[in-house]
Formats: C-alpha cells, structure tokens, sequence
C-alpha cells in the first residue's frame, strides 16, 4: 500500500513546488516591470527563423520593435516568436524597460512578461491535479 502512494505523491510534490515556483516567479517579475519605465515603441520589423521537424518547415516571427529612452533610439527583439505575424511593422506596441539599462525591455503584454511563470504554473497544475487523483483512488 505504502509503495503505491509513493509514485502520485511525488507527482503532486513536483506539481505543487512547480505551481510556487511559478507563483515567486510571477511576483518578482511584476516588481520588477513595476520599476520599469513604460514607453510606445514601433514594430520595425520581424526577425525570421524556420525550423524543419517531422518533414516539414515552419516559420517563426520575433518581432523587432524601435523606441526611445534617455535621448537615444533603442531595439528590441522579443524572445517570444509565433508561426504568423501578429502586427506589421510599422504599428505602435507598448514597452516597458529598465531605466538604468534601456538594453533590458519588453513588450508591455502579459504572454511576454510573464510567459515562463504562466508555463510553470500550467504544468506545476496539470502535475498536482494528476497526482492528486491518483492520490484519491488508492
């Protein structure tokens, strides 16, 4: 009996420590954008990138957005990619970035500030409840 609870109780243990995670995650990211100045930048373009899996090729598209912070014009390019493009160049986005290092920015959206809490919550939840009701049936 003791041996068949083991397997769901850890699933749980690494659902729940991966939905915390997730959740200390979240909060220093939001105190972080918290100190960032917010600003309007523009798409000026995507930075293209194709990967080929299974036999076929797909295109990803970051999209590259211009702004200005301390008198100088900056770039960014968003780490996240999606297979078509959301905004053409040329429209405004809200950003966000560091004021003692305009270097460090983003895209002022919540897929963007906070993706990887999101992800670790998801799959932090998915694990709890699988192990929860495995948890339940012994």
């Amino acid at each position: 009996m003791r041996d068949s609870i083991t397997g769901p109780l850890i699933f749980a243990g690494v659902g729940a420590l991966l939905v915390l995670g997730s959740l200390v995650g979240f909060l220093r990211q939001r105190s972080k954008f918290a100190r960032w100045t917010p600003t309007q930048g523009i798409i000026v373009s995507h930075r293209v990138r194709h990967s080929r899996r299974d036999g076929r090729t797909r295109t990803y598209y970051h999209p590259i957005v211009r702004f200005h912070a301390g008198g100088r014009e900056w770039l960014y390019e968003s780490s996240l990619s999606t297979s078509q493009k959301r905004r053409e160049e040329g429209s405004s986005v809200a950003v966000r970035y560091d004021p003692s290092n305009p270097e460090s920015a983003c895209i002022d959206e919540v897929g963007e500030k906070y993706f990887v809490a999101m992800l670790l919550g998801a799959i932090g939840s998915v694990f709890s409840t699988v192990g929860g009701y495995l948890l339940t049936r012994e």
